[in-house]
């Protein structure tokens, strides 16, 4: 399966079915995060049963195969800010802008409403 025909969950499954568990994890969560909510990635890492992991959560996000099925611009920093390079945060800051979610400052409004 080619990344381009992924379009579903099970999709997502079977072409990640030779990755590890923790990417395989992290990436299906990540998939379910629905459009106007956010995660952190230290909220990703507890949902995965990996509360420690959340520099390796985004180390997986940061190398996305499966952009832009994988909503990985859904993931945000504790803080609701966008981590790595300047033009990628800006590009992640305004896909969540497109999804529905309050940016104040360069930051996500981090309310219990928008967690997900």
């Amino acid at each position: 399966m080619k990344a381009e025909d992924v379009r579903t969950e099970k999709d997502v499954r079977e072409f990640l079915k030779d990755w590890s568990g923790f990417e395989r994890d992290v990436y299906l969560f990540t998939y379910r995060i629905p459009r106007g909510k956010v995660s952190t990635y230290s909220g990703v890492a507890k949902a995965i049963g990996k509360p420690r992991a959340q520099r390796a959560v985004a180390n997986a996000l940061h190398n996305n195969p499966l952009y832009p099925v994988v909503p990985c611009w859904r993931v945000v920093k504790s803080d609701g800010s966008f981590g790595g390079e300047a033009k990628a945060a800006a590009g992640r800051r305004q896909h969540v802008v497109e999804d529905g979610v309050l940016v104040k400052d360069g930051k996500v409004v981090i309310t219990k409403d928008i967690l997900f």
